[in-house]
């Protein structure tokens, strides 16, 4: 699985979250939320062990499982930039991945967002989850198994979290294999 991309194209087109302030930011505090977690399970283990407190260590299961929203939040919407051969996605937190354009498995009704229009003057929320064969860290399995996809590996596109939406859409719509999926 390669790291960077494959080919030495330019990009087609780039579509990073609209709040690119906010987005870094959400970045930092998804980051040192999971530090945080991992520290305090760390924390929670010794002293349960060391002085053989058992709802300790049930605290500290409690407090990982934490880590899962946490997780989903991270690569849950990255920024997408299109190559002709392929996606490059770059998670909130995490190295980016590079998704070439024969993994794309299928397109499914994204389950992970409220969609439509909350109020008069939002404008109407979309959304897809894009289901990718072996091309990316088991990571993204988060965002399948809590969108109801199993254990596939997947990332998410929408309205609210990618500038150009429409045409990001289109650039995967055309480029799926076409077997399987919508």
């Amino acid at each position: 699985m390669p790291s960077q991309p494959s080919h030495s194209g330019d990009p087609r087109s780039d579509h990073p979250y609209p709040r690119r302030t906010w987005r870094r930011l959400t970045g930092w505090l998804a980051a040192a939320g999971l530090a945080g977690i991992v520290f305090g399970v760390i924390g929670l283990l010794a002293l349960g062990i060391g002085y053989g407190l058992p709802l300790l260590l049930l605290m500290a299961f409690f407090l990982a499982t934490l880590a899962v929203p946490l997780l989903l939040l991270t690569v849950l919407h990255p920024h997408i930039t299109v190559y002709p051969d392929g996606l490059w996605l770059k998670p909130l937190v995490w190295r980016g991945t590079w998704v070439p354009w024969a993994a794309i498995a299928s397109i499914e009704d994204h389950t992970l967002i409220r969609r439509g229009q909350q109020r008069d003057r939002d404008t109407e929320h979309f959304g897809q989850i894009i289901v990718v064969d072996g091309a990316l860290p088991p990571l993204y399995a988060i965002v399948g198994m809590m969108a109801g996809l199993g254990r596939a590996r997947a990332f998410g596109i929408s309205t609210y979290s990618h500038t150009d939406y429409p045409r990001l859409l289109n650039a995967i719509q055309r480029h799926k294999p076409r077997q399987g999926g919508r």
